[in-house]
């Protein structure tokens, strides 16, 4: 085992440095969550008169394929994300805590068909070789020292250099079928509706605070390979598989202590999608304003379902079967003021209490765009989430986290995001009132 995780650490170092050389010389990487779409994601986008000039965020900067004149079958991309926040418990001594925690990710993507129309794809075109890196530093306690179960922020992780994707994929380009395999995360392709990347707080962030011991949830991947199947324009069938075996070795490959135990068993996952609701189909659209056509900051309405069963375990915690069903909900609302709104409902509910840490959690939110005269690009965030615990496991009832924030958008490749926190509960011991954490998330793209 010891000597294979040297050979894969070794090759992906090679792989690193390569692409890093291949860069200075005129080649580069490609692409996370806002550089280039993915060729998965990649889709038709509806079109305006070219009489019409809708108004967007700016780009201040080259992006890094521009900056290293990366050839065409090379794309890169670069994310930096920092959440500071202060949390003040009055029950403790010292009531105020305070940590910064940042995350730079780093992605890469091979493909001839990078910079060819999907229409004219020939079969090489379909395929993409994608890796990605993750550091994280900082402190990821700021949770622990306020007596909260739940970090306050998205990007509290073990510190160290993470690899978070390796795979292969075969496009789907116009067709129907799509599929990939190699070192794979959960998210983003399953559990992941876009509107949870707008807030700070982990329960509200991308997972529905999935917390059963072996989940591969970014920054942990694990061998495993997924299949989507698109039913219609709409709609789309994902089916995934994940061998858990590897799983903590993996997540030490570049000395990371990622406290967690080797783990065994493997996890299986399906969902359906539904990206067109009724009564909806004018969001992908710009917004017809008084001084012209704005383009939308949020994201389009989904549903979204879906369900797990896992058999992960460890010597340390013999968890055995947990299965899980899950779902979100973004819908469009018309509402007196904000150019633009969108109200949405997720959960998690698991079968199994006996091995289920947290088996119940429901959020909700409001997310509504340019509501200050002069900043239609801003987007203001509002979201409840609570998670109840198992009593069979954890001797406590439930965690609520009350999270209000405000991005600013300053350009497409940075923003500043206010944010305020009320925790319920903390820690689900019924003794503690709550407490407040106040900070900012700054997000920069090239």
């Amino acid at each position: 085992m010891l000597t294979a995780l040297g050979v894969v650490r070794s090759a992906l170092l090679g792989l690193v440095v390569a692409t890093a050389l291949n860069s200075g010389a005129g080649a580069a990487e490609n692409g996370i969550d806002n550089a280039p779409l993915p060729l998965a994601q990649q889709t038709a986008t509806p079109t305006t008169p070219a009489t019409e000039t809708v108004s967007q965020p700016a780009a201040l900067w080259s992006s890094l394929d521009q900056l290293f004149n990366v050839p065409p079958w090379l794309s890169l991309g670069l994310q930096y994300s920092a959440q500071p926040l202060v949390g003040n418990n009055p029950t403790l001594t010292p009531a105020v805590n305070g940590a910064w925690i940042q995350q730079v990710v780093l992605s890469s993507t091979l493909s001839t068909g990078l910079n060819h129309d999907v229409a004219q794809w020939r079969e090489g075109d379909h395929w993409s070789l994608n890796l990605q890196l993750t550091t994280f530093n900082g402190d990821p306690n700021l949770n622990l020292a306020l007596q909260a179960a739940f970090p306050l922020q998205s990007t509290a992780h073990p510190i160290g250099l993470w690899l978070t994707e390796a795979y292969v994929q075969r496009n789907r380009g116009s067709g129907a079928i799509q599929a990939k395999a190699g070192l794979l995360p959960l998210n983003p392709s399953f559990i992941d509706n876009p509107v949870f990347d707008l807030y700070v707080h982990s329960a509200l962030n991308d997972t529905l605070n999935l917390a059963i011991p072996g989940l591969p949830i970014n920054p942990l991947l694990a061998p495993g390979a997924e299949v989507s199947w698109r039913l219609s324009p709409s709609q789309e069938l994902k089916l995934g598989s994940y061998w858990l075996d590897a799983q903590t070795g993996l997540a030490g490959l570049f000395g990371v202590n990622p406290n967690q135990p080797e783990m065994t068993g493997s996890l299986q996952i399906v969902q359906w999608t539904l990206s067109q609701l009724p009564g909806a189909n004018t969001v992908s659209e710009p917004i017809n304003t008084a001084t012209g056509l704005i383009a939308r900051q949020l994201p389009e309405p989904l549903l979204m379902l879906g369900a797990f069963t896992t058999t992960a375990s460890s010597m340390v915690s013999p968890v055995g079967r947990n299965q899980v069903v899950y779902g979100a909900l973004t819908l469009p609302t018309q509402l007196p003021f904000g150019l633009d709104n969108r109200l949405w409902l997720a959960f998690n509910a698991g079968l199994n209490h006996d091995s289920n840490p947290l088996p119940l959690f429901m959020a909700g939110g409001w997310l509504s765009q340019g509501l200050l005269p002069g900043r239609p690009f801003d987007v203001l965030g509002l979201g409840l989430g609570r998670t109840s615990f198992s009593p069979q496991l954890i001797p406590a009832s439930f965690e609520g986290v009350v999270e209000l924030n405000y991005t600013i958008t300053l350009s497409s490749q940075l923003s500043l995001q206010p944010v305020v926190q009320w925790i319920i509960n903390p820690g689900g011991t019924n003794n503690n009132p709550g407490f407040v954490a106040a900070g900012l998330q700054i997000n920069l793209s090239l």
